[in-house]
């Protein structure tokens, strides 16, 4: 159970022949002077949160559990897999012990949830990283994991084709994706001012066609739709639930606070029932192959 660092970039991108040794920059997303903006917010977020993330990402680790339930029987002896945009690495607790020489990579652009990842077990990795600039050889992957994470990317297509190129010819990669019914209240106060929705919300035909059009073949049998609805006592509580998960942190203006006690105070009057507030939690979860080569 490693975290890795080293000083020099070059080394970032090092996985060596016969044995994973694999190296993170401390602090890397947020100390690059290329890392843009919006990321480095996003990055900031979830250091914010991670001693408490878990506490307050039950639906996310509900979703973790079940992808958990249909990858253990994959992994293989001796394999190499990346939970992609791992936050504290809460997949790894549900796959341990991992079969004999196998490795589990935790690769997130946040720093300090890495720091739990590695305390998950034996043949635990972890990269200060960003997918969309990987960090790992081409086709060295036999499986990856994307839960919850691909709403956070600028580019789903791009990412999803820079995942193919990172896995050998017959990987697979199993995957929760937030769609267009979750956080349908906040989404909708947001687009009666105007904003659009914070994250990357599509339906399951953009989702489909998305896999498709980057190399990947979505086993139609292994998907699952997930739903579930929160309640909470006030809107400030719905909010902070949705900014401890980083959902405020990717697009659209921050709101002042002002504009911030109105929004509370729609919410309440539009989506109150019996003194609570509902947030609602939408996700297609899967499992894809490769089905081109790298280019």
């Amino acid at each position: 159970m490693t975290l890795c660092r080293q000083a020099a970039e070059p080394a970032l991108r090092a996985v060596a022949c016969g044995a994973v040794s694999i190296y993170a920059v401390h602090q890397y997303i947020m100390t690059n002077p290329i890392t843009p903006l919006y990321k480095k917010r996003i990055a900031a977020r979830f250091d914010k949160s991670a001693k408490s993330y878990d506490l307050g990402a039950a639906v996310q680790l509900e979703i973790v559990q079940r992808l958990a339930s249909i990858i253990k029987d994959d992994i293989g002896l001796g394999q190499l897999w990346c939970d992609i945009g791992s936050a504290t690495g809460a997949l790894i607790d549900d796959l341990t012990p991992l079969p004999d020489r196998t490795n589990f990579i935790c690769l997130d652009i946040a720093f300090s949830p890495l720091r739990c990842a590695v305390l998950r077990g034996d043949g635990v990795f972890a990269i200060n990283g960003d997918i969309e600039f990987p960090p790992i050889r081409p086709m060295s992957l036999d499986g990856a994991v994307a839960a919850s994470m691909l709403q956070w990317v600028s580019s789903p297509h791009t990412t999803l084709c820079k995942v193919s190129d990172l896995l050998k010819s017959d990987g697979v990669l199993y995957f929760a994706v937030f769609v267009e019914d979750s956080f349908k209240e906040i989404n909708t106060l947001r687009s009666n001012r105007g904003l659009p929705p914070s994250v990357w919300l599509p339906s399951e035909k953009e989702l489909f066609s998305v896999f498709e059009s980057a190399g990947f073949h979505i086993l139609k049998e292994s998907v699952q739709s997930f739903n579930k609805t929160l309640q909470f006592n006030d809107a400030i509580s719905a909010l902070k639930s949705l900014s401890n998960i980083g959902a405020t942190a990717v697009a659209g203006k921050l709101l002042n606070r002002k504009e911030l006690d109105e929004l509370c105070g729609d919410y309440t009057s539009m989506f109150s029932v019996d003194g609570k507030v509902s947030l609602t939690y939408s996700s297609i979860i899967g499992m894809a192959r490769k089905c081109r080569e790298s280019s």
